[in-house]
């Protein structure tokens, strides 16, 4: 039923007259989101207001006709926040626990499969590049796809590999995607422009749930149709997240207070850094220089002395570091420097997880959206899976995929070691074998592990010959010393 519903939805829109008139039905965004042309004017230093100032950071043109440059010093604060948010969030990898899997070769079977189409699809990196995208542009879109390229890849022969794709703003895609009363959607557009053999071509393409359109513009000409393809997987093969506002919404102003701070002291220092003479009574004759000194004759009482600016640092650097300090605070995030962190000297992990835990709770708090999209995501790939080998089309619903977002803090294995030891008894939580893997230094475990034993044997077999040793050693004293007696 509500399928059907959402499919006659698009089909009024798709069937609505010209290219030109379904093109900008479209175009119209249900959804709410800051427009990058400004939000880059805070998240590219480059951009900043500082930059381009002729009003409060004049030039200074000198009698001689020269130009002294007004100082310009600009902080790239929003961006640093951007990829401090994503590297909390995902510096650590997204880790999926498969459930109802147990007992069961075949959703096992599907539980590996799955995990090396998120490898191969290098879903990491991908994880990197759109929380980026997110946080800064306020919207992401990735597309799913696939490309005929045999391989055994997954655990079975397959014609086709699957990739897939992130579009934002900042790459200069327009994203629209179109979502009816009750949230679902009915169909994801993107707009982007291409330049090929000097003409510049601007593209449109459009998701729903049974076909692919691709239309091109040229010269601002009338729309072309360039593919009109079924979608096999009879679901919208995107995902789509958006935000109300960037991560540094509302943290522009701190930054700005900073560089104008820091430029107009710099003029300040500029200007005084040339030594001043001061000369105190009358000057009899001229200088006299000589070889190795320099002689001012001056009358009596007179003196000669350089004029030491004293500028009040321990001022401005309180201000400076309470904008910077504000900066952070309000972010939730910390400022994890190396001129802040170098101070922290060889804390343990409970101290570093308690500095961390307004981050972590930020974190917690952008969790949300980000699981709903990777769930989403899980979805999407289940259903490329069920296509790609129609022998487990009946047991792959069967497989529930949970996402976890684990918080950025530094590993402490031996912390985590004690941790699991105890909770196990003391008893040991892994194999000789797999500690050997998990070193890394070994290029053959398995060799390493059997060489260990042999050499274990040698040991135990040379200390069973000592014991018999000492004791025939034994025997004979005890034997002798009878005799003596």
């Amino acid at each position: 039923m509500q399928r059907t519903r959402i499919m006659n939805e698009i089909n009024q829109i798709l069937t609505a007259g010209s290219v030109d008139v379904i093109i900008e039905a479209l175009k119209r965004k249900s959804v709410c989101v800051p427009s990058w042309d400004k939000l880059i004017k805070d998240y590219e230093p480059k951009e900043h207001e500082i930059v381009t100032d002729t009003v409060t950071r004049k030039n200074k043109v000198k009698t001689d006709g020269s130009v002294e440059k007004a100082s310009r010093i600009y902080l790239g604060l929003e961006k640093l926040l951007t990829r401090r948010m994503t590297e909390f969030t995902f510096a650590i990898p997204v880790k999926r626990v498969y459930h109802n899997i147990e007992d069961n070769e075949t959703r096992q079977s599907i539980a590996k499969a799955i995990e090396a189409i998120y490898k191969y699809a290098r879903i990491d990196a991908e994880n990197i590049r759109r929380g980026n995208a997110y946080y800064a542009a306020c919207e992401i879109c990735t597309i799913w796809y696939a490309v005929e390229k045999p391989n055994s890849l997954y655990g079975f022969r397959s014609k086709f590999k699957l990739k897939c794709n992130t579009y934002s703003p900042m790459d200069g895609v327009s994203l629209y995607p179109l979502f009816d009363e009750r949230g679902d959607m009915l169909a994801m557009s993107l707009e982007y422009t291409k330049k090929i053999l000097d003409k510049e071509i601007t593209y449109f393409e459009t998701y729903t749930a049974n076909k692919h359109y691709k239309w091109k513009q040229e010269n601002n000409r009338s729309w072309e149709e360039v593919t009109n393809e079924p979608i096999v997987l009879m679901k919208i093969p995107a995902i789509y997240a958006y935000r109300d506002s960037a991560i540094y919404a509302d943290l522009s102003y701190i930054r700005k207070e900073i560089e104008y701070t820091l430029s107009r002291n710099s003029d300040v220092i500029a200007y005084n850094s040339a030594p001043i003479l001061k000369v105190a009574g009358g000057m009899q004759g001229k200088e006299d220089k000589g070889e190795s000194r320099r002689v001012f004759r001056v009358e009596n009482g007179g003196d000669v002395s350089y004029v030491s600016w004293a500028q009040s640092i321990e001022a401005l650097k309180y201000h400076v570091e309470t904008l910077t300090n504000s900066f952070w605070s309000q972010s939730q995030m910390p400022d994890i420097s190396f001129e802040k962190m170098k101070n922290l000297g060889n804390i343990g992990y409970d101290a570093r997880q308690t500095l961390l835990t307004d981050a972590h709770l930020k974190v917690g708090d952008e969790a949300g959206n980000w699981l709903e999209l990777l769930d989403r995501e899980s979805s999407i790939v289940k259903a490329f899976l069920s296509l790609m080998n129609v022998q487990w089309k009946e047991e792959i619903d069967n497989v529930d995929v949970e996402n976890i977002i684990t918080p950025f803090i530094q590993n402490d294995e031996k912390n985590e070691i004690e941790k699991l030891t105890t909770a196990n008894g003391g008893k040991p939580i892994l194999s000789q074998l797999e500690s050997i893997k998990a070193l890394g230094y070994s290029n053959d475990p398995e060799a390493t592990l059997k060489q260990i034993q042999e050499e274990e044997a040698v040991a135990e077999e040379s200390k069973g010959s000592i014991n018999v040793h000492f004791d025939l050693f034994i025997i004979m004293f005890l034997v002798l010393k009878g005799r003596a007696l």
